[in-house]
């Protein structure tokens, strides 16, 4: 890919968005304020989880591979998960942050978040003064983060990473945000198309009833998953795992049930419209199979682009060559429902299906740099086809560049809900303990329109509601349909 007319390495583009849907294993699309959340439930002695949402800047050459694989020069690895901690992330927003920041309010927010895990006041953790100067206010934070975990329950690695979590989620950007060690990894692991938890293989979200009852349901099965293998479906509404009931779950409780070592069974009850299912499913670990294609009308191609992963824009040409070699297209729905991103790399080879060579996908405008661009790769399979895009609220980050694009040249129609509004660029670095997505990148359509915290308005608004989903009907599919 070319951005800007530069070369470009493989590109991480991974959103955090705004709603609690996740795979099995709390491995995607899990917003910031509920991993801000989890940590503050293990204070109380709840299991925690952890969720990237990961963005790689084309910047970031000499980071492209070796960012996953090593710490950051720039970290002492000889620190530990104290308040050192914190303090190393602030150093690093400092250096590489898409906009200047203020140390002070940044190590308040970190403050009062220590306050609320050790349920202490202000008289025993104060904030730092304004205009305390950096070095000084360096030192206070490490003397109260001392003081906290002298008086809190919580393990202190725990309480740093609550804090630094804290600190980042002041800045409200969709990609910059704390990773706990077994987040890292699991990350690492899925961004070079490793298996990274083991699971069932499905994507669960919670959505409420008209009675305001949470229930969880099955929104995507990966193709040759266990869940696949035993038949769980689309649609399927988790009632209990192992006989424990998932009414007014929300999707990390179903996750942390699902979720398991490989070999493990579980034991599922769904509900299948009218049929109640009892299914028992062997956990594995889980590589998810990024693209899947099919005719779902005569003439008529879907696309389900689970997420921009390595590799994902050659398969779904060589996929959709082999469509064609079957029977004309006349008619393409890409679906990116509930896609939180992956390789900017792979948005611009998927974007090139569809629009001509080196087309504008989206503009990044970097700290004193000038502005570049992101362009589409590849020659074009579909340039004039019909093409519909189906979002929702799970569709993030490079799933945005693309449906972004798609509406400022008219190209595609956009159905569904409104898109999650986390469109920007980071770099993922190790940190002495865990690593933290950095924001380098602001990121906004071919018109230069913004997405970040706005989200992609749909042309054509379709929500799909609990009673659909019950019924086993797509009613977002089947606008799709119509509106070709």
């Amino acid at each position: 890919m070319k951005s800007g007319g530069k070369d470009v390495p493989d590109v991480l583009t991974r959103g955090v968005v705004t709603r609690s849907t996740e795979r099995d294993g709390s491995h995607s699309r899990t917003h910031a304020y509920v991993r801000f959340a989890m940590l503050l439930r293990a204070i109380a002695g709840r299991e925690m989880h952890h969720q990237p949402g990961i963005v790689r800047s084309w910047l970031s050459a000499l980071l492209a591979v070796a960012v996953l694989v090593m710490p950051c020069a720039n970290v002492s690895p000889a620190w530990g998960a104290d308040g050192s901690l914190v303090i190393a992330a602030l150093h690093l927003l400092e250096r590489t942050y898409v906009d200047p920041i203020q140390p002070v309010p940044l190590l308040n927010a970190a403050i009062a978040t220590l306050r609320q895990a050790t349920n202490e006041g202000a008289g025993v953790l104060p904030d730092i003064a304004p205009g305390t100067p950096d070095a000084r206010a360096d030192a206070q934070f490490v003397s109260e983060f001392v003081r906290a975990a002298q008086v809190s329950t919580l393990p202190e690695a725990q309480l740093a990473y609550a804090a630094t979590e804290g600190m980042l989620l002041s800045l409200h950007d969709s990609h910059t945000y704390y990773l706990d060690p077994v987040a890292l990894r699991e990350s690492q692991r899925q961004l070079l198309g490793q298996p990274s938890f083991s699971g069932i293989g499905v994507t669960i979200a919670s959505r409420k009833d008209a009675a305001g009852i949470s229930w969880v349901f099955v929104e995507n099965v990966f193709p040759g998953s266990p869940a696949a293998r035993a038949g769980i479906k689309r649609f399927d509404r988790l009632v209990s795992v192992d006989g424990q009931s998932l009414r007014n779950a929300t999707a990390l409780d179903a996750s942390t049930l699902l979720r398991g070592p490989a070999g493990t069974t579980v034991s599922v009850t769904v509900q299948r419209r009218t049929q109640t299912l009892h299914v028992s499913v062997a956990r594995a670990p889980i590589k998810v199979v990024p693209v899947e294609t099919s005719f779902i009308a005569p003439g008529v191609a879907y696309i389900t682009l689970f997420e921009f992963a390595r590799g994902a824009g050659q398969q779904l040409r060589e996929e959709l060559q082999r469509l064609r070699a079957r029977s004309p297209i006349r008619g393409v729905i890409l679906d990116l429902r509930g896609d939180a991103g992956g390789l900017v790399v792979e948005a611009a080879s998927v974007g090139g299906l569809f629009l001509p060579p080196h087309t504008v996908l989206a503009r990044i405008h970097e700290r004193d740099l000038v502005a570049s661009a992101i362009e589409t790769s590849g020659p074009p399979l579909f340039p004039q086809t019909p093409l519909v895009v189906l979002v929702d609220d799970g569709s993030a980050s490079a799933s945005e560049i693309l449906a972004g694009a798609f509406k400022d040249y008219g190209r595609a129609t956009i159905v569904g809900v409104k898109t999650a509004g986390a469109l920007g660029g980071s770099v993922l670095v190790r940190l002495p303990e865990g690593g933290m997505s950095v924001t380098v990148e602001r990121i906004v359509t071919p018109k230069s329109q913004r997405v970040e915290a706005v989200g992609i308005a749909p042309d054509v608004t379709v929500a799909l509601t609990v009673a659909d989903m019950e019924r086993g009907q797509d009613t977002q599919l089947q606008a799709a349909l119509h509106a070709l």
